[in-house]
């Protein structure tokens, strides 16, 4: 037995937490105005804090735990989140504002935007959710691609070759694989036959389309749950840009508001996205194939969402335990891919064809 040291994993991880919040108690009040003591700490993530300080004001502390690996860098993850949500706070876009950084420790103080993250709001949610909800998301990504387009030349040095132009279109050739492969999997779990020949030949005339069309700079870290609700004043949020990277702004919407409810053991999958949403898109940005490019990504999304769910379901034992973990109740699950693939965003002649051969897989 070591006689090394007498303290063990659990009481290490005390500790540091007793560090962090007296770290929190001494750095807070100096970010503020009038310089309030802090009054409640509450964890909202293993490395998110709501901080609340005497006169009622809120911030968030988040940690970047991978930062200590790229600190002082040229993709220094503070560095990075810190000058991105500068240049999109003060030209309006509803992003948190940075209110200041401890780089020894990694951590980003931000100035409150809500409570709840969209994803929750829609899994708990009673009834439908506010329609206005997808119209910011689709305002407040626009403004963002506006932004990043105007500071495109000081932002591109921050983005990693993981997430350049030229790697978007290798994941996005397989993402267009296991699209495929998710389409045989809806068959194989719901109806027992295969994909029909006019489906397979509609998907990759969809994908190829989707490849020539012009990409965006910006987060590359978009789902549901960095949408950020202020649920009493019905405001949307956008968080999370310490990594920026190459993408389709369609294929972000989509993704922004599709609640997936991981976790819950009640957890459904939901897109708020319905043609009403899709041609307020295309309309505000001026993009005469917006709701065309929306639908194909949202049947792509569906389709790789549905290949991951299928392979879990067939290797139980190996890689797919952790999402069988995540999304509970996968024969339902596999359900709502099928019927939300049911439901067009356009009157896109392609995507009607799609959805035609689908057959018996559609509830």
């Amino acid at each position: 037995m070591s006689t090394s040291t007498g303290i063990g994993t659990e009481e290490l991880e005390h500790v540091a937490a007793w560090e962090r919040e007296e770290e929190f108690l001494r750095s807070v009040p100096g970010l503020l105005c009038g310089r309030p003591a802090v009054r409640r700490i509450a964890a909202l993530a293993e490395d998110v804090w709501e901080i609340e300080v005497e006169d009622g004001r809120k911030l968030v502390a988040k940690q970047q735990i991978f930062g200590f690996l790229v600190s002082g860098g040229p993709l220094d993850l503070l560095e990075v989140e810190e000058k991105v949500l500068g240049i999109l706070h003060q030209d309006g876009c509803p992003v948190p504002r940075v209110l200041g950084c401890d780089r020894a420790a990694q951590i980003i103080y931000l100035g409150h935007v809500g409570d709840r993250a969209l994803d929750d709001v829609v899994q708990e949610g009673a009834g439908e959710v506010p329609s206005s909800y997808v119209r910011q998301a689709i305002i407040g990504l626009q403004a963002i691609d506006r932004n990043f387009s105007q500071h495109q030349a000081e932002l591109r040095p921050l983005v990693s070759e993981a997430v350049s132009e030229s790697a978007l279109q290798a994941a996005w050739h397989t993402a267009r694989q296991q699209a495929r492969e998710g389409l045989a999997a809806l068959h194989r779990h719901l109806d027992g036959e295969t994909p029909s020949r006019c489906c397979d030949q509609a998907l990759e005339e969809m994908g190829t389309w989707l490849a020539t069309r012009s990409p965006v700079l910006g987060s590359s870290d978009y789902n549901a749950r960095n949408l950020v609700v202020d649920v009493g004043r019905g405001k949307l949020s956008f968080i999370e840009f310490a990594k920026i990277g190459w993408d389709w702004t369609e294929r972000r919407l989509v993704q922004y508001t599709t609640s997936m409810g991981s976790g819950r053991e009640d957890g459904g999958m939901r897109s708020l996205l319905d043609e009403e949403g899709a041609t307020f898109y295309e309309e505000h940005s001026g993009r005469r194939d917006g709701a065309r490019a929306l639908d194909y990504h949202q049947i792509f999304f569906l389709l790789n969402g549905a290949a991951k769910l299928g392979s879990a379901l067939e290797a139980p034992a190996a890689s797919g335990a952790r999402l069988l973990s995540l999304w509970k109740n996968p024969q339902r699950r596999l359900r709502q891919f099928a019927s939300h693939l049911s439901r067009g965003l356009s009157a896109d002649a392609l995507a009607t064809e799609f959805r035609a051969g689908l057959g018996p897989v559609i509830p």
